[in-house]
């Protein structure tokens, strides 16, 4: 089954960088670190009436606003929707397949 976005949405998953701390000071075992507001993700597919239609591609890195994330869990399908207003930027890691 495939999802097809529409009303300038993006479908994208996400890309958590896990980070482990060594700490000198003790933690209680329940604290999680708080998250950033910022979250990289790989895009899926653009909807057809995005300003980023033919801007940003399949396997493309972006910045989004995480607290605009929608999590869309519908018979099998599980996937992210973000609305290209909270799309900050696209992420260059200098490879030979980033487009400008």
């Amino acid at each position: 089954m495939h999802f097809k976005p529409y009303n300038r949405h993006l479908v994208v998953d996400l890309i958590e960088q896990k980070q482990e701390d060594k700490s000198l000071v003790v933690l209680p075992t329940d604290y999680k670190k708080p998250k950033s507001p910022y979250v990289r993700a790989k895009v899926i597919e653009c909807s057809e009436d995005s300003k980023f239609n033919g801007v940003l591609f399949s396997n493309d890195s972006v910045l989004v606003d995480r607290s605009m994330l929608q999590k869309i869990e519908f018979d099998e399908l599980s996937f992210y929707l973000v609305l290209e207003n909270y799309v900050f930027g696209k992420i260059y890691d200098g490879g030979s397949n980033d487009r400008i």
